[in-house]
């Protein structure tokens, strides 16, 4: 046996860290077992959006609200600089009348839930927010309530924090198998060894779906991939995100994602580069000389509805999933959710219409 712990964590991304670094302040004893390295999934390559305006339907919105309303205290609670600003964002752009209307319902859909206060600009009006904006777009929707953080700094900050607070974080530990008796988890086992413990956190992003399935558990997640371009540093010109630009504190400006299913291939192709790198020409022309040091891709853990997974699991006891789209935004959440649940099995987040009963009877 390698150890017997309160809780085991499996996976060290910025939700599993969370998790870990809630019930250690707690006073849990607890390990994050991770198959590579801290941060080596999607919580390290991420434009680290805490994002409200692309978060659809209503109740999702306002989870997310609430989350990204934790920010301020979490960070503080951290003693990082992350690079956390909350300075509004421009989540679509209209090129043309149709993206207008388009954007113009999403701002109306938004809005359902207080205190978004999504709006529409012109492109005068844009241009005095980030003046490098072409002159030639229509304008686009305005989110105030947007942020960002750098996404790897906030997983090493979780991971340093949750250290001092006691957690246990064993890298390149992969899990082969979970004992179960009577119903109840009795052991982990581990390529380090056996890990006895009676609660497991599954919160290994693309690989939650295999360990699940040791203990008979379906959850319907597959990899989707995100492609992306990352400039050489820069002057400062961008002050929030945009679409899917961001600049950071370096300089440096991560262009663009993607969402495609291709199973485990992290490959990057020419063909989506390409695309990216066309269309930020499109709205902002000083990157046209701008030179690209690194292209990368990383997969994302998807549920069939783009919403996350927050299960305890009926059958077995102690057993929890954490998993899905926007990790970042719902750190905060995240950790106070599943802490809540472990320490007094219940708490005050809405996290009903999250649980994997809304798949039954669908196929991914």
């Amino acid at each position: 046996m390698m150890k017997n712990v309160e809780v085991l964590v499996i996976g060290a991304g910025v939700r599993g860290l969370s998790i870990a670094y809630s019930l250690a302040k707690a006073g849990v004893d607890v390990m994050v077992i991770e198959k590579r390295f801290v941060a080596a999934g999607a919580s390290g390559l991420n434009m680290g959006l805490v994002n409200i305006s692309g978060k659809a339907p209503e109740h999702y919105t306002l989870l997310s609200l609430m989350s990204a309303n934790m920010y301020p205290n979490f960070i503080e609670e951290l003693g990082a600089d992350i690079e956390y600003e909350r300075n509004g964002s421009f989540p679509g752009i209209a090129k043309n009348p149709e993206d207008w209307e388009r954007l113009n319902q999403v701002v109306t859909e938004r809005n359902q839930v207080a205190d978004i206060n999504m709006r529409m600009m012109d492109i005068n009006e844009m241009r005095e927010l980030e003046p490098d904006f072409s002159p030639q777009l229509l304008g686009g929707a305005y989110c105030p309530v947007d942020g960002g953080v750098n996404a790897l700094k906030l997983t090493r900050a979780l991971a340093r924090a949750g250290l001092e607070k006691g957690v246990s974080i064993k890298s390149k530990c992969e899990v082969l198998d979970i004992r179960v008796s009577s119903n109840r988890i009795e052991s982990v086992v581990t390529s380090l060894g056996n890990i006895g413990t009676h609660v497991v956190v599954n919160a290994a992003g693309i690989h939650v779906p295999a360990i699940a399935k040791m203990i008979g558990v379906e959850v319907p997640i597959f990899p989707e991939r995100g492609q992306l371009i990352i400039t050489e540093a820069l002057p400062k010109f961008l002050s929030r995100a945009v679409e899917s630009y961001k600049q950071f504190a370096d300089g440096q400006v991560l262009i663009g994602y993607a969402n495609e299913r291709v199973g485990e291939n992290t490959w990057v192709t020419t063909e989506m580069i390409s695309r990216f790198a066309k269309e930020v020409i499109q709205v902002f022309p000083i990157l046209k000389q701008a030179k690209a040091i690194r292209c990368a891709a990383a997969l994302r853990p998807m549920t069939p509805d783009r919403l996350p997974i927050f299960e305890k699991v009926a059958d077995i006891s102690d057993f929890y999933i954490a998993v899905g789209h926007s990790g970042i935004t719902l750190a905060p959440l995240t950790g106070k959710v599943f802490s809540d649940l472990i320490i007094t099995g219940q708490t005050d987040i809405p996290i009903t219409e999250f649980g994997m009963e809304r798949f039954h009877g669908n196929q991914i």
